[in-house]
């Protein structure tokens, strides 16, 4: 009945206290009837990964893969999560910036070959192209228009920044709405989530469990860090309904502890040059008017002088349906290049953009009304950004040049 609506065409818009609801996506191939989900890679590091699918219940799943190049073929063992409908292959022992391709076979019928590439060493200087979005999975045309123009591009990896599936992450909302928009591209591209509001609605978050791998500080706690080349990434939980996020919305707990860590140890690292945050709620926000959700009092309180202390140098984020970029700020107030982190908040991957404005002041270099995503090129000495609308336009584009937030206090360009 769900691969009907499909080929029934564009689904109608259903309106209720003028907040529209997301619709199913239309003009997509159809997949194989065995697939619920094609395949796609999670976990990637610079010694391994997994795919993952989802295919029909009692069917005989297998998969192979090699790496480009070599003569010797793999068969991973097939495990299978009852529980969530998903299987899952495991690599191991893959080396670094290596090409990995892919065959998945359930009840007989083949998805790939695909391939992608496993990440850099850690401290390898290597140029990284990173997508950023977020709050995308709305089922509607632009939604799709933006996934079109993602699929043409070639991506290191992906970081999303939430709220992947509305409108309450259901295990069919992620695989309407996402799994099946981007499946070209999530075959190949590594994929970063942190976890939306919108994500964790259906079953306390089961199904967003269930649909992505990452290698988490606790056992399951949705917040993670990780390394590609000498880029530290770090995904912070800020939604969950659990005692992790109400800790460190109170300036205390595991999360918090970690995070600190995790922060510490990369500063303190020479094989780092940059650390990039992504997380769903903003810590700078201008939206305003109904559903302009604006910044985060009590995260900001928190985290800003985390952030700022261990010289993190991008802060992502999305949760308001709208794009922005602010100057670098430290300590409240604008800075110059290299002195503060630069926050990018990028909520217009396709939801609605409804009835909502923006205030203007001197911390933002740019807020728009657009529906985007973000091109992320980290090189040695600079982070440049494109931001891109659905028509393929440029609407922005902006450096980050490297903060080490060791240097407040010191002499110096960045002293205070």
């Amino acid at each position: 009945m769900r691969r009907a609506r499909w080929v029934l065409g564009v689904t109608v818009l259903a309106f209720a206290a003028c907040y529209p609801g997301p619709v199913d996506p239309v003009g997509l191939p159809r997949i194989p009837d065995v697939f619920e989900r094609l395949p796609y890679v999670q976990n990637v590091t610079d010694a391994g990964a997994s795919v993952l699918w989802m295919s029909h219940a009692g069917s005989a799943d297998t998969a192979w893969y090699r790496v480009a190049g070599s003569d010797s073929t793999w068969a991973p063992m097939v495990v299978r999560d009852h529980v969530h409908g998903t299987s899952r292959a495991d690599m191991a022992s893959l080396p670094a910036s290596s090409t990995v391709e892919y065959l998945v076979s359930a009840a007989g019928t083949r998805a790939g070959p695909h391939d992608f590439r496993t990440a850099p060493p850690a401290g390898a200087a290597a140029e990284v192209r990173v997508l950023l979005f977020g709050d995308s999975g709305w089922g509607g045309a632009a939604q799709l228009d933006l996934a079109r123009l993602m699929q043409r591009e070639e991506w290191d990896l992906s970081i999303h920044v939430g709220d992947i599936a509305y409108n309450d992450g259901s295990r069919d909302e992620f695989t309407d709405r996402h799994f099946w928009v981007y499946a070209p591209m999530l075959a190949s591209v590594p994929f970063f989530p942190s976890v939306g509001n919108h994500d964790i609605r259906a079953d306390g978050g089961q199904s967003y469990d269930g649909a992505f791998l990452w290698a988490g500080p606790f056992p399951g706690v949705r917040y993670f860090s990780f390394r590609w080349g000498r880029i530290q990434f770090v995904s912070v939980d800020t939604s969950s309904d659990t005692d992790d996020v109400r800790d460190l919305r109170d300036g205390r707990g595991r999360q918090l502890d970690w995070l600190r860590g995790v922060l510490q140890e990369a500063a303190a690292d020479s094989a780092v040059d940059w650390i990039i945050a992504f997380q769903h709620h903003p810590l700078y926000s201008h939206a305003v008017g109904i559903s302009g959700h604006g910044l985060d009092q009590g995260l900001r309180k928190v985290l800003l002088p985390v952030y700022e202390r261990h010289g993190v140098d991008l802060v992502t984020a999305g949760h308001d349906h709208h794009y922005e970029r602010t100057w670098p700020i430290r300590a409240g107030r604008r800075v110059d290049d290299g002195c503060g982190p630069v926050h990018v908040l990028s909520g217009g991957g396709g939801a609605s953009r409804y009835a909502r404005d923006i205030t203007n002041t001197t911390l933002l270099a740019t807020a728009q009304r657009v529906y985007q995503y973000v091109e992320l090129t980290v090189g040695a000495d600079r982070i440049r950004g494109r931001t891109i609308d659905r028509h393929g336009q440029v609407v922005d584009e902006f450096s980050v040049r490297r903060f080490d937030g060791a240097a407040e206090g010191l002499p110096g360009r960045c002293s205070r």
